[in-house]
């Protein structure tokens, strides 16, 4: 298993912590830049502390039979999208708000992670992630 960055994970911040709002982050891997393999990690977008992540989008080409892939962070690997079927090109959705349909404030800065998973997952696809967090809300009920 290997992690791996997108150009948007490794540089910066999509919003600083003292924004307040919606905040969009965008992560992307252009073709044949990565080598891949089952369980290979991607870093593709780095959320600030405080982040209340409200929409995750993957987008993909095809990575070949039987490739699924998790969207999550560094604690869980699936806490967005879980085992969404990559084989053929792609759009998948997050499914719920992470635990439960609790929303999830990040109490450290963090990265939304692509997990790949499967046999042989083809290395000339492009994808990308778009993630859309609230930041300085309070949501405490």
């Amino acid at each position: 298993m290997t992690t791996h960055y997108s150009p948007q994970a490794k540089g910066y911040y999509q919003a600083k912590e003292t924004d307040t709002g919606y905040q969009k982050a965008v992560g992307y891997v252009p073709a044949s830049t990565l080598t891949i393999e089952d369980g290979d990690i991607i870093e593709m977008v780095k959320v600030p502390i405080g982040a209340v992540v409200a929409d995750v989008l993957l987008l993909t080409g095809a990575f070949g039979a039987s490739v699924t892939a998790d969207v999550g962070d560094g604690n869980t690997d699936d806490l967005y999208i879980s085992a969404a079927n990559v084989a053929a090109a792609s759009i998948t959705k997050m499914e719920s708000l992470g635990l439960a349909g609790v929303p999830y404030v990040y109490t450290v800065a963090d990265t939304i992670d692509v997990t790949l998973e499967g046999a042989n997952p083809a290395d000339t696809v492009a994808f990308a992630l778009i993630v859309g967090y609230l930041t300085g809300v309070d949501i405490t009920p």
